[in-house]
């Protein structure tokens, strides 16, 4: 097991294995990694100050969503990104596209006219206490369909990013999650699986089920402990990791929040401490987590640099409100470790 000690400072951002290229190598550089994302964004409402919600006067409107979060985080850190969904032919519909694209997203999301784009509404009732409700039955994402993800679009991807909220949305959307997972491995893509449950999707299904199909079809494997446990029961971070690898993918990852993160690939162990930071709002970090895995390629960087990105990117989401907003350029990442934190 590689201890921790081998590990560079996790504020330092991995490099490419590839060697120093002369003049004449710029036309072999490699394209951009493409990563495709699939599932569903919702307009956020938030209370601006901490308080009762019926002394809330003003609110701020954004968007939110595992899938779109990714998409952001990986474009942020110079991947080329695509987001798949279904937006309601609504004003939230205009603002979610219209935000990912600025961003450098590619947004395959065509408008629904019977089905509006889901909400959420956050209320922050102290700085650190906050309530979430959704507004998600009947959502234009709540539809998605296999045949809502190009196959032409899949061909041009190296990695292809799911999560267990696309499975729980509904029995539709489910098998959207399968059948792009089968899809995307036939046309030569990693699959990448972030279990990220939402407990309150699968009422009165299984999820277990569920969720076990997705890794047996993933390359990658993330999940929070108690998430892995759902799979394969409880256990140390070495021990979730070994079981989760015997289900089918390659790689996995065990985000632990604070404690940092346990990755197991078949030929390296690494457990990572967490970057300490002041955090602001810990939403949106586990998908800026996930953006960091994923932007470096597994041919260009190690399992430890690849996690060291990840840890470092997930922490420097949490210094900033909302669900994308705080996720890092590569340039920002490398100045995290920074004494002062002020650049003249």
């Amino acid at each position: 097991m590689r201890s921790p000690a081998a590990v560079s400072s996790p504020f330092a951002i991995a490099p490419s294995r590839r060697s120093r290229p002369s003049p004449g190598d710029a036309a072999r550089d490699p394209p951009p990694l493409h990563v495709v994302t699939v599932g569903e964004a919702m307009g956020v409402v938030t209370n601006d100050r901490p308080g009762p919600l019926d002394s809330a006067r003003a609110h701020t409107l954004s968007f939110g969503g595992a899938e779109s979060n990714v998409a952001i985080g990986l474009a942020r850190l110079g991947a080329r990104a695509s987001w798949v969904s279904l937006l309601g032919d609504d004003p939230l519909g205009d603002l979610i596209a219209r935000e990912l694209r600025a961003e450098g997203v590619t947004v395959h999301a065509p408008r629904r006219s019977d089905r509006p784009t889901g909400i959420m509404h956050k209320h922050r009732r102290t700085t650190g206490m906050a309530t979430v409700t959704f507004w998600r039955a009947g959502s234009a994402a709540s539809g998605l369909a296999p045949a809502d993800v190009p196959d032409a679009l899949l061909a041009t991807a190296d990695v292809v990013h799911l999560t267990g909220i696309l499975a729980g949305l509904g029995p539709d959307s489910f098998a959207c999650a399968k059948d792009t997972a089968r899809r995307a491995r036939a046309a030569g893509a990693r699959v990448s699986f972030d279990v990220n449950h939402r407990a309150a999707l699968w009422r009165g299904r299984d999820a277990r089920a569920a969720y076990r199909d997705l890794a047996a079809a993933a390359d990658v494997l993330f999940a929070g402990e108690g998430e892995a446990a759902i799979l394969v029961g409880a256990g140390t971070p070495g021990e979730l990791a070994e079981r989760l690898r015997t289900l089918g993918p390659r790689e996995v990852v065990i985000k632990r929040g604070a404690a940092g993160a346990f990755a197991d690939d078949g030929r390296d162990r690494l457990d990572l401490p967490a970057v300490a930071v002041d955090a602001v709002d810990t939403v949106g970090a586990g998908d800026a987590f996930v953006a960091g895995y994923l932007s470096l390629r597994p041919a260009e960087a190690t399992l430890a640099e690849r996690v060291q990105r990840a840890v470092a990117a997930g922490a420097f989401a949490c210094l900033s409100s909302g669900d994308w907003e705080g996720a890092p350029t590569a340039a920002e990442l490398a100045r995290l470790g920074e004494a002062e934190g002020v650049r003249r």
